[in-house]
């Protein structure tokens, strides 16, 4: 049996969330790629979800702001379209905490992705152009959630509202 691997996610508010969801099905549809719920991946991949939920009940966070400091595309099947974040000192503060909990380093790049899937350089700069969002966005919940096997799959197994 695979072991189960989590990834600790930086959830939107829900009005927030909604217009990045929007875009996400939009390009899920017309690409014939998966639905997932819009986040910032914060750390990944997480073994131990006990020592995981400890660090997030310790958690004294408000919810705060991300601002986008470019949408942007890639070959990386994870980073297909995506808003770059600004990696402020808040989002720094969070992945060091997991940083520092966990023996492997994750590569921290903020931000959120609005698709999964190979798409050729031209088909991405295309989506690009025709993309209209916010440049700043509120987070207000983080969650570790069940990411191995398909996206589809993913599920959130805890979470813990920011106030």
């Amino acid at each position: 049996m695979t072991k189960e691997i989590f990834s600790i996610w930086l959830i939107p508010s829900d009005i927030d969330g909604g217009s990045i969801s929007k875009s996400i099905q939009s390009l899920s549809k017309k690409y014939l790629a998966p639905i997932f719920n819009p986040h910032c991946t914060i750390f990944s991949p997480i073994l131990d979800l006990n020592k995981a939920q400890t660090i997030i009940n310790q958690l004294d966070q408000k919810e705060f702001q991300v601002n986008v400091k470019s949408i942007d595309e890639s070959d990386d099947i994870w980073k297909t379209v995506f808003l770059k974040l600004v990696n402020n000192s808040t989002l720094k503060k969070m992945n060091s905490l997991f940083n520092q909990a966990f023996p492997h380093i994750y590569q921290f790049d903020p931000h959120i992705s609005l698709i999964y899937k190979k798409l050729d350089a031209k088909k991405r700069k295309s989506i690009l152009t025709k993309l209209d969002m916010k440049k700043a966005f509120v987070i207000d919940k983080i969650s570790i959630v069940r990411t191995s096997g398909s996206v589809e799959s993913w599920e959130a197994v805890y979470s813990k509202t920011l106030k």
